[in-house]
């Protein structure tokens, strides 16, 4: 590191110390106080899309007399975890993680972490692009853990529903957490991040969606009832809000994804993309009478928000989209325990919106795994 920039940094975090020369921007800049907020256009990207590889950071902090929030980009100076100063627009050379801060006279903001990939998996083509007619899938989550001897029973019940025509109109995700998890094979700071969003009333315990619907133990064929009424009182028949189409690609560091959303209804979205990982053994399994309880599919491993806890497992907000207009993203999964096997992975895609109680509800989901590669929109036949 070079001392004139250690020093140069010094000065502008540390109170009371003998204050810097002020450059020329410092001297025109508004007045300004209190922490700096910075954002970024984009936070994956890909080293072979030139024009999407460049990142736009934006910073804005209070106005010292009014309190209205500024705009100060122009001011304010960009660092790497190095301490190396960082363009902005900044074009990374090298895939990898980029955590950039911004500093001001004694003010510095919060982390923006960049995820930077070599190549983004390439989207299918849209089969029928007017065609704005979705089917309609839900988010079933098992609540379950290697210590709940009752857990097998649902995974039983969830056997006999995949044999239903609601098959169609869900995806499975197993989250092991909470109390029944000590020691599970399948835990992950992603499923505690689900379980704590959810709190789960006992084990085993199947939510639908974020807030939709619960449905508790209740053995076998009744348990079905019970997901299927949940399930038709919720999935649309003619067709979901959003349509998604995704690509995944990945190696033994991370799995990659492409993902569009395509609107039928014009609304705010927000979007999610889920790591799972399938065919986990556990000899362990407590209640187990059959090898397939032993088998855990779907576990959720990490999301594509770099911080992970229950105010970010649901997504975030990819702006408005109007009838017909598409939304292109793109997510970095790191892969973060040597316990986990990268070729049974895929990525659940969750888009999602704010529902008749004001609350962001999962609108539809697509997942497709490192076999399958692609999955393009799902219509209704």
């Amino acid at each position: 590191m070079k001392i004139t920039k250690y020093f140069a940094l010094l000065c502008a975090a540390t109170v009371g110390f003998v204050a810097c020369t002020p450059t020329e921007k410092e001297q025109v800049a508004p007045n300004v106080s209190g922490n700096i907020t910075l954002t970024a256009d984009k936070t994956e990207v890909a080293l072979d899309d030139e024009e999407e590889c460049l990142v736009h950071f934006t910073a804005e902090m209070k106005n010292a007399e009014t309190g209205a929030i500024e705009d100060v980009t122009a001011f304010v100076t960009l660092y790497d975890s190095n301490l190396d100063e960082v363009s902005n627009p900044f074009r990374p050379e090298a895939s990898g993680i980029y955590n950039i801060m911004a500093s001001y006279g004694a003010e510095s903001s919060n982390t923006v972490t960049i995820t930077v990939m070599g190549s983004l998996p390439e989207l299918p083509e849209d089969p029928d692009a007017n065609n704005f007619a979705f089917n309609h899938r839900a988010v079933l989550i098992d609540h379950t853990g290697v210590n709940c001897g009752y857990c097998p029973m649902m995974t039983d019940s969830l056997l006999l529903l995949e044999d239903t025509e609601w098959h169609k109109h869900y995806n499975e995700v197993t989250c092991h957490a909470g109390s029944m998890a000590g020691g599970d094979p399948a835990n992950s700071a992603a499923a505690n991040a689900l379980n704590d969003l959810q709190d789960p009333n006992g084990y085993p315990n199947v939510k639908i969606n974020f807030n939709t619907a619960e449905v508790g133990n209740y053995g076998g064929q009744t348990t079905v009832n019970y997901i299927i009424k949940a399930l038709d009182g919720y999935i649309k028949k003619d067709g979901a809000d959003a349509g998604i189409a995704l690509a995944v690609t990945g190696d033994t560091t991370s799995i990659y994804c492409s993902a569009q959303v395509k609107a039928n209804v014009a609304q705010e979205y927000k979007a999610i993309a889920w790591l799972l990982e399938s065919n986990i053994y556990s000899p362990n399994q407590a209640g187990a009478t059959k090898a397939e309880h032993k088998i855990y599919n779907y576990a959720i491993r990490n999301i594509s928000n770099p911080k992970v806890d229950k105010n970010t497992v649901t997504g975030e907000s990819i702006g408005v989209l109007e009838h017909g207009e598409t939304k292109n993203l793109a997510y970095a999964l790191p892969i973060t325990s040597t316990k986990w096997n990268w070729e049974n992975m895929g990525v659940l895609v969750i888009v999602s919106a704010k529902d008749a109680n004001n609350h962001w509800e999962v609108v539809n989901s697509l997942y497709c795994s490192l076999v399958d590669k692609s999955k393009t929109y799902e219509y209704l036949n």
